[in-house]
């Protein structure tokens, strides 16, 4: 009879408190009381929070590191930006709400709102690697570490009430990220054969101050208004706000 031999302890999936000292409770509970969250398994926080050197030495077995909760967080993250912008942007096509999510969800706009809220002074590192908390990588992997940690914890709504105030942080710069003039030009193409044309009606102000009113034609109809402190600039505003107006236009055609 062959007998299955069991390992003598199993692996543990769930991060343990025990190795967290009073200390290291107290500066957690700073951290969440900034996230506006209680954890119940705060060991889930720590994880998220503990990069893999502080783990190599010996006596520090029991710790896990943030790597699978970063795995997870890319993903919960990912779902709720992705239905974040498929309820904002109605206008936009798939292939637009991508390249959005994309440049949304950078390395670098996760590492800036990482530093927003402190997170590096509570990341657990190696001395010998002390200084690379500063660094984007890693703020950025420990963000969406944190945002795993909180879905395990919390669930999904808990997981947006966290993500939430970093994607309104990031809707002034989502429309410097949005291309309207491109979303445009490729929609008159499309649809009409033809190009979006660009007209300047206005300038004012001193030279050194100048500026300038465009408006922007679709098959001879104005279609947006917009001023800038350059003629780029206000054909920008011009594309959104005729991309806004297409928008409604298109969503009223599909009421009816």
């Amino acid at each position: 009879m062959v007998v299955a031999r069991v390992p003598a302890r199993l692996p543990n999936s769930r991060p343990s408190e025990m190795q967290i000292t009073p200390g290291r409770r107290r500066k957690l509970g700073q951290l969440e009381a900034h996230l506006g969250l209680s954890f119940r398994n705060l060991g889930l926080l720590n994880q998220a929070l503990t990069h893999s050197s502080y783990t190599q030495p010996k006596g520090k077995e029991g710790l896990f590191d943030y790597e699978r909760l970063e795995f997870l967080g890319d993903a919960v993250l990912e779902l709720i930006t992705a239905e974040y912008l498929y309820r904002e942007y109605s206008e936009l096509s798939e292939g637009q709400l991508s390249k959005l999510r994309s440049k949304l969800v950078s390395k670098e706009s996760l590492s800036n709102y990482a530093r927003n809220i402190d997170m590096g002074k509570y990341l657990l590192i190696a001395k010998d690697q002390e200084g690379i908390q500063s660094q984007d990588t890693l703020l950025a992997d420990a963000y969406e570490a944190t945002i795993g940690a909180v879905y395990l914890d919390k669930g999904l709504p808990a997981s947006q009430q966290l993500v939430l105030p970093f994607l309104l942080l990031q809707k002034r710069k989502m429309h410097e990220i949005n291309d309207f003039k491109s979303y445009l030009q490729e929609y008159v193409q499309s649809k009409y054969k033809s190009l979006p044309r660009y007209k300047v009606v206005q300038e004012a102000g001193p030279d050194h101050q100048k500026k300038f009113r465009v408006e922007v034609e679709i098959k001879g109809t104005v279609m947006g208004k917009g001023w800038g402190l350059s003629k780029k600039k206000a054909e920008m505003m011009a594309a959104q706000l005729a991309w806004k107006k297409i928008g409604t236009t298109q969503g009223s055609a599909q009421k009816k």
